[in-house]
């Protein structure tokens, strides 16, 4: 074998996790550091560490993992009342009750709050998980917000300037009204940052909390006509926009 292609086999641990479909790259970098991960049976908690793709034997928990090359892209329109995780302690429904014919061990990118509505995408592909959540890419997640009142345009400019939260000042994000229903404004608000509870605390920092919160589109990626519950395969487009960032 030459260098060259001992170099293409040579893999980041963590990222080799992810590929794998276990989980992000960043849960994989947790694990590691958890003590979870061996490599050819030996323990390893070196963030730099490198496996041979062609002949190393990894480990998560004990269970030997392999690099799934069957990879899968789901765009689902979650329903307020379900859980963002792959199983709930307390035996609540989960997006991965609407999944149950994909044959591959898929989790969702991000999360959507309990009584949180709209797009989620769920993958077994580690690395594009990592980035799409990632603030450094900064793809921009939109959301229509049923909220209590009409903010002014200088409480909408708060928003689009950032805005402190929990310490921490937000990055600026899109904000515009879109209707009006009596005493109360639809707005859009669009950011790409994934802190909790976000857009929540967003608006009720400027005075008008949130009613109701739908999560229309992920970058490119959009929830169009999908009915809560259902799930459709990303398109052509779509997965071109992901191969981007």
């Amino acid at each position: 074998m030459t260098s060259e292609n001992k170099d293409e086999n040579l893999m980041r641990l963590q990222k080799y996790i992810a590929k794998a479909g276990i989980c992000s790259r960043r849960k994989a970098e947790q694990m590691i550091l958890d003590g979870r991960v061996s490599v050819n049976d030996t323990l390893i908690t070196d963030m730099g560490y490198k496996v041979d793709i062609s002949k190393d034997k990894v480990k998560v928990n004990n269970q030997l993992i392999t690099l799934d090359n069957d990879k899968v892209y789901i765009a689902l329109n979650k329903p307020s009342g379900v859980i963002t995780s792959v199983k709930d302690e307390k035996n609540r429904k989960t997006v991965l009750n609407f999944t149950k014919d994909i044959k591959q061990r898929i989790y969702p990118v991000g999360r959507l709050d309990y009584d949180t509505s709209g797009l989620i995408i769920l993958t077994n592909d580690g690395d594009i998980a990592n980035k799409l959540m990632h603030p450094s890419k900064k793809v921009y997640k939109k959301y229509i917000a049923m909220v209590d009142g009409i903010p002014s345009e200088l409480e909408l400019d708060k928003l689009r300037n950032g805005i402190v939260i929990d310490n921490k000042k937000t990055a600026k994000a899109r904000a515009y009204i879109i209707d009006k229903i009596n005493e109360d404004a639809v707005v859009v608000i669009e950011i790409y940052e994934g802190r909790n509870h976000q857009v929540k605390k967003m608006c009720e920092k400027i005075g008008h909390p949130v009613k109701r919160l739908k999560r229309v589109s992920i970058g490119e990626i959009e929830l169009g006509d999908l009915r809560p519950g259902e799930w459709r395969y990303l398109t052509e487009k779509e997965l071109k926009f992901l191969n981007q960032l």
